[in-house]
């Protein structure tokens, strides 16, 4: 830096390191948790998109048979399970999940969560036997079992 004949700095290198200073600051504070909340966001979404894509390939209606539907003056056919994957292929499909619990019998439920839709799948003994898909915004959804007759929405 160029002293001035008072020994003071000119104001020309002050102003260009307040600039940078300001650009960081604002790049710190203003952007970056705007961007990890924007990334968040875009993750929930897509993981919904994969949740909605899972569901959608392990469940098949049971064209064969209507049940009553509770709540509503109409018949549906019921779903079941088309094939009962091992927990690692929901893991690598879905990545980890926001919660897992376990039963009293020694069976593991695990939930995903996306920003429209749930999926909680429980296992016996590392093998899928039930599927609880809900709508976030509705609270509605379905228990998928591997028989059709268990089916029961809610």
């Amino acid at each position: 830096m160029k002293l001035s004949e008072r020994g003071a700095v000119s104001k020309r290198p002050m102003a260009i390191q307040f600039a940078i200073l300001a650009t960081l600051a604002a790049f710190y504070f203003l952007y970056l948790p705007y961007r990890t909340k924007s990334q968040a966001v875009a993750e929930a979404e897509e993981r919904d998109l994969k949740i909605e894509a899972l569901f959608q390939s392990l469940v098949v209606e049971d064209t064969h048979s209507e049940v009553e539907v509770t709540g509503t003056e109409g018949k549906a056919h019921p779903q079941r399970l088309i094939r009962t994957p091992a927990v690692d292929e929901f893991l690598q499909e879905l990545g980890l999940p926001e919660k897992r619990t376990a039963d009293f019998r020694g069976g593991l439920h695990i939930t995903w969560m996306g920003t429209a839709h749930s999926l909680e799948a429980a296992f016996d003994r590392g093998r899928l036997y039930c599927l609880r898909y809900e709508d976030l915004g509705t609270g509605h959804g379905a228990l998928v079992f591997e028989s059709s007759r268990a089916w029961h929405p809610f």
